[in-house]
């Protein structure tokens, strides 16, 4: 004879720090008890974290038992001393569907990511579609239903997965630092509370960015169209990122002043990084070059009269066979550029060099590095001073210095 069930129950610790609601346990077809499961709200949902219960009677009142966390014990516990009628009748019991137990929000994991994806689709398109691939990515290698769920070990085992992909370490560290923000909730982008003690560091090796030397940019300019030798120029004179010179007008420029501002543009959905303004002193020769190329459109490097978010890929245009990319581009083939394994790193390596060349150049020329940090829109001068270049310690300047120092002592 089949062994009878009997009436057990799970409780556990909500995420919001309340305790669930008596949670009827459940059984296989062949009467044996499914370890840490139990029905919530008439859906099965597993919660190794809860501890059995019973329905007991004390002074002739109902009242609940805690059996422990161990299943098999709590078998046990529940099972002893019954008679096989009181078996029989509670098995006869729980072919009636139990209420289903009313609980709060649990913030399913794939609920979670869904309304957090939602709430940052008004970011960057590159940004909302990096934090949906990794929290795409982070789904498929995690187990946890809960979001609360998710521990240590979780990113642990996210970032094995990352390695079998074949992500660098920078890679993986991004990733890590994207699933450790949506955690967090410090923005309130998804319902659930903020997981603030789930964390893993993944070190990495950051080369400072490469400028251009001066034969590569001859090289560079020789092979291009005139279009993107103004495009290129317009890089090395105001040190823009992609998204600033995509949105970048002819009436940000003032010709008195011989600068250019960088604002916020909501009729462009376009925010400057950090929502800081900022106001670069560009070359006369520049300026010249801008007002020649005015064409109708307010845009300097518009698209049918909208901003163009490509202009890096341009680069990827010219034939130089890569030379001028990350080192995983094949080049260009019958015409057409290679499809890179890392597309946006490359570019972000790419528009970095020309960073680093405006940098450069106007401090070798008296800049400060407070100026350039200015200029550049960094939020920190750690990292603007990754962009100088440091002398050569055998350089005729670098003997000048030294022996300037102590003279006549």
């Amino acid at each position: 004879m089949r062994k009878p069930k009997p009436s057990l129950y799970l409780r556990f610790r909500q995420p919001d720090g309340k305790q669930s609601s008596y949670c009827r346990a459940i059984f296989d077809g062949k009467s044996r008890l499914r370890p840490f499961w139990c029905l919530v709200r008439g859906a099965e949902e597993h919660h190794p974290e809860a501890t059995y219960y019973q329905r007991t009677k004390r002074d002739a009142k109902g009242a609940w038992e805690s059996l422990g966390t161990d299943p098999a014990a709590a078998w046990n516990k529940a099972t002893v001393g019954k008679s096989v009628d009181t078996c029989k009748q509670e098995l006869a019991a729980q072919r009636t569907p139990p209420e289903p137990a009313v609980t709060t929000d649990s913030y399913r994991m794939n609920a979670e990511v869904k309304i957090y994806l939602s709430n940052v689709e008004k970011l960057a398109p590159k940004t909302h579609a990096a934090y949906k691939l990794t929290l795409d990515l982070f789904l498929q290698s995690c187990s946890r239903i809960f979001v609360h769920q998710v521990t240590k070990q979780d990113l642990q085992v996210f970032d094995s997965f990352l390695l079998k992909r074949g992500d660098e370490d920078r890679t993986r560290h991004n990733r890590i630092t994207h699933v450790v923000t949506f955690l967090r909730n410090k923005e309130g982008r998804r319902a659930g509370p903020p997981i603030t003690d789930v964390s893993i560091r993944i070190k990495y090796v950051e080369a400072p960015p490469e400028a251009y030397t001066r034969q590569e940019l001859e090289d560079l300019f020789r092979v291009s169209s005139e279009d993107n030798k103004q495009l290129w120029r317009f890089f090395l004179g105001t040190g823009f990122r992609e998204a600033e010179a995509s949105v970048a007008e002819y009436s940000d420029i003032n010709s008195e002043k011989k600068v250019i501002s960088v604002l916020e543009k909501p009729y462009f959905d376009f925010k400057p990084k950090d929502c800081e303004k900022r106001v670069v002193p560009i070359p006369d020769e520049l300026i010249a070059q801008l007002a020649a190329r005015k064409n109708g459109s307010s845009l300097i490097f518009g698209k049918r009269g909208q901003p163009d978010g490509h202009l890096i890929r341009r680069l990827k245009m010219v034939a130089f066979k890569g030379e001028l990319n990350c080192g995983k581009c094949q080049g260009i083939q019958n015409g057409k550029p290679v499809s890179c394994a890392d597309a946006p790193v490359c570019e972000h390596w790419i528009l970095h060099r020309f960073r680093k060349n405006f940098a450069t150049d106007r401090h070798q020329n008296g800049a400060s590095a407070r100026q350039i940090q200015k200029w550049l829109g960094h939020s920190s001068l750690e990292t603007t001073l990754r962009y100088l270049a440091t002398m050569d310690d055998t350089s005729e300047q670098v003997r000048d210095i030294c022996n300037a120092t102590h003279v006549g002592l």
